[in-house]
């Protein structure tokens, strides 16, 4: 699979681990939205993340660093605000047209 045109959705139960893995690789060095949520819905029978009500949440937002080899990424902005996770973590990425990625982890 080459890189995903937006707008796209992509889930671990549907898609796999080989097309999550994929897609972070050509996300590194862009803008991201790194999300952790409580909230799920279902968008076209696939399992995603809620952002959209005030259920707990985390979000933080900067360039994607990472290693596809290692598996191993995180955005950060400072000491005290950043992320890491493994590329294993992930359940579920979109992107709409003109939007930065949104990637959901466990």
């Amino acid at each position: 699979m080459s890189k995903l045109k937006t707008p796209y959705i992509l889930s671990l139960d549907k898609h796999g681990q080989d097309a999550i893995d994929e897609q972070l690789g050509h996300l590194i060095d862009q803008t991201v939205c790194i999300c952790y949520t409580t909230t799920n819905e279902e968008i076209n029978g696939i399992k995603a993340g809620s952002r959209n009500n005030y259920d707990p949440q985390i979000s933080v937002q900067a360039n994607l660093e990472g290693n596809v080899k290692t598996g191993r990424y995180r955005v950060l902005i400072d000491d005290n605000t950043y992320s890491y996770f493994y590329n294993d973590s992930v359940w579920f990425l979109c992107q709409d047209e003109g939007k930065r990625a949104v990637i959901y982890f466990k």
